[in-house]
């Protein structure tokens, strides 16, 4: 054990030399200061402020870190009741910032109404309000999983609310030496932070047209997207051909009977309108649908 005791004799050796130079290299501070100028309080000062600096030398820098770290965001949870009137943007409502969502609709958004015929939608199952951050978070997580899985030219996901309520907060000064500057509540109205959507029971929040064969694949994402919302949500599978308001069984028997017309994404019923010399037979004053 005789080495063991040599180590800790030169490591001791070693910080006791490190401890006398730091010292000296102090007194010297110290010296030459009180060389240049007179009085024992400067000498005093000198030594303080060298030994300071020797033990703690990025004491200065922490502090301006700190100094420049900014206030987070508050939590979406605290706008999460709807418990005020709709407070969109107008002239008397200003400087409301950008929402996080601008895209809201992602994929084959050109395509035909006979291309997907298969329609899901995520249902909001509560009354809240619901943060732009939230509904570009669930997008991106939807389209990313669509793209991979399903291609990115099979599908068409809709974003199907819009976040036009303004969110207000009564910013409070948490530094030091703020209680000069706060007022408390007087004058307590908020400025803009950001804005939600004000969502109902039943509400669609996204919906997803896409061809049968990559059904479970549409379910399967809007199941992750739904981890991006709060509160509750369902996901129900429409009975619609695709974001039409027509059912399948109907949708196919009147486009045998070239009563719809394709309209973009939708598709329109042909009505009793028109010259009576076009209609048929017998059916002059009876609606298309009898």
């Amino acid at each position: 054990m005789w080495w063991i005791f040599m180590a800790d004799e030169q490591a001791s050796s070693r910080s006791g030399s490190l401890a006398r130079r730091c010292a000296a290299g102090s007194q010297d501070a110290g010296r030459s200061v009180s060389r240049q100028t007179s009085g024992i309080s400067v000498r005093r000062v000198s030594t303080v402020l060298s030994s300071s600096f020797i033990a703690a030398p990025n004491l200065l820098s922490l502090q301006d870190d700190r100094r420049d770290v900014a206030m987070g965001r508050r939590p979406a949870r605290c706008y999460r009741q709807i418990k005020n009137k709709p407070y969109p943007k107008s002239r008397y409502c200003r400087g409301v910032p950008d929402p996080k969502i601008r895209i809201y609709d992602v994929g084959m958004k050109k395509k035909g109404v006979d291309e997907f015929p298969f329609c899901v939608h995520l249902v909001s199952w509560e009354k809240e309000n619901v943060s732009s951050e939230a509904l570009e978070a669930a997008r991106i997580a939807c389209n990313k999983y669509m793209a991979k899985f399903a291609g990115k030219d099979a599908f068409h996901l809709r974003v199907r609310v819009h976040p036009f309520h303004v969110l207000r907060i009564n910013k409070m000064l948490s530094c030091a030496g703020a209680d000069r500057l706060q007022t408390g509540m007087r004058g307590a109205f908020g400025k803009p932070q950001g804005t939600c959507a004000r969502v109902a029971i039943g509400q669609v929040l996204l919906s997803v047209r896409c061809k049968d064969s990559n059904s479970h694949h549409a379910q399967e994402a809007l199941r992750r997207a739904k981890f991006k919302f709060p509160g509750r949500q369902k996901i129900i599978v429409s009975r619609k051909w695709g974001f039409t308001k027509f059912s399948r069984a109907d949708y196919l028997k009147w486009k045998s009977e070239n009563k719809i017309v394709p309209d973009g994404v939708n598709a329109k019923l042909l009505g009793c309108h028109g010259r009576l010399a076009n209609r048929q037979p017998g059916r002059a004053f009876l609606p298309t649908t009898a």
